[in-house]
């Protein structure tokens, strides 16, 4: 099978001729550079590739304000940047993904009317989009395309903790926020969908709504405001052609699952083993659900216990061996040896031949 007839047998729970991978080794620190030097390899080769990962997941520049995303100012070693949904944030230039915001275009929500989107259609927002979908289907991987979810790209137009008493206190405004960003959405949704002709793949929602032990929010608020809104969108894009349907978010999301599965969602991800049982999840929702993940990276990985790697390992490949699982972990990064991840990689092809 090449990487495209595994992942499309994994989802519709039919035996692929072995658990396809999906691992993300760019999130945090250089793993890859580290690798390549464990394994004394030049520059240009890729663990991605190396590894015969199946999985990449390519994405846009979505944000509503997207061509007026820059560096705006410093301060002692901070930049200040404006991103494309609108934000202010102060951030270390060599840790992107962790910052503190500076302001959000709704600080004064009044000034949602007034604000103009622009257009989900432009060529501008798909260039490096397209680049990727390229280079990684030139790889042999399968590319799913991307878009941010509605509760998490809201809040970045509105901050995390306000948005969240506005979904307790202001009906109204909350679902006026998240109307219009399911509009946005789903045309670059659409878009991506289109120029990469990805329809029989299918589409991530990116959507982080749960700490390590709970969601933000209760379920009762979900289904306020987000299930419908995620029902329409999902007919939308399934009437224009789109297949398949999945949402990643970290943390314990199993409160909401119910609710998900009820709004077209099939498939999840990374499903950390320190919040969720991937094994109770099966027994629970059986083949209504896809399992993307399931491999510890913040405790067997990170501590090279190869007892430790070959029982989960052997656990996962048994779940997924007749379909329904894609083995992978939320991100690979400084904690975890080249020597852990090799490991891991070769007992996942050992349990997956026998």
């Amino acid at each position: 099978m090449n990487s495209r007839e595994r992942i499309q047998a994994a989802v519709n729970f039919q035996r692929p001729d072995r658990i396809p991978r999906w691992d993300n080794f760019s999130v945090f620190g250089n793993f890859p550079e580290r690798w390549r030097k464990w394994k004394r390899l030049p520059p240009e080769v890729r663990p991605e590739d190396y590894y015969q990962i199946d999985v990449f997941v390519a994405s846009c520049e979505e944000g509503p304000f997207f061509s007026r995303a820059q560096v705006v100012g410093r301060d002692s070693g901070y930049e200040i940047y404006r991103d494309g949904w609108g934000r202010t944030v102060r951030q270390n230039p060599g840790d992107t993904w962790f910052m503190q915001t500076e302001s959000a275009p709704l600080d004064d929500k009044g000034d949602l009317e007034r604000l103009h989107f622009e257009d989900p259609y432009d060529d501008r927002r798909y260039v490096g989009f397209l680049q990727d979908v390229e280079r990684e289907r030139a790889a042999g991987r399968t590319v799913f395309v991307k878009v941010g979810g509605l509760y998490c790209r809201s809040q970045f137009m509105r901050r995390e903790e306000q948005l969240l008493l506005d979904m307790l206190e202001d009906r109204d405004f909350c679902h006026a926020l998240f109307q219009r960003v399911s509009e946005h959405l789903t045309q670059v949704a659409l878009e991506e969908l289109r120029r990469s002709n990805s329809w029989d793949v299918g589409i991530w929602f990116y959507d982080d709504s749960a700490s390590l032990r709970a969601p933000m929010f209760s379920p009762s608020l979900w289904e306020r405001y987000l299930l419908p809104l995620y029902s329409k969108m999902i007919s939308e894009l399934r009437i224009a052609g789109c297949r398949h349907f999945y949402l990643h978010s970290d943390g314990n999301i199993a409160p909401f699952l119910p609710l998900m599965l009820e709004a077209g969602f099939e498939g999840f991800n990374p499903l950390e083993p320190r919040c969720m049982d991937i094994f109770e999840l099966r027994k629970r929702f059986g083949n209504r659900m896809v399992l993307f993940g399931g491999m510890c990276n913040t405790r067997v990985l990170p501590s090279g216990n190869r007892a430790d790697i070959e029982r989960m390992v052997k656990g996962l490949v048994e779940l997924g061996r007749d379909g329904g699982l894609v083995i992978g972990s939320a991100s690979i990064g400084d904690d975890i040896s080249p020597e852990s991840y090799d490991y891991y990689i070769q007992t996942v092809e050992q349990y997956s031949a026998s």
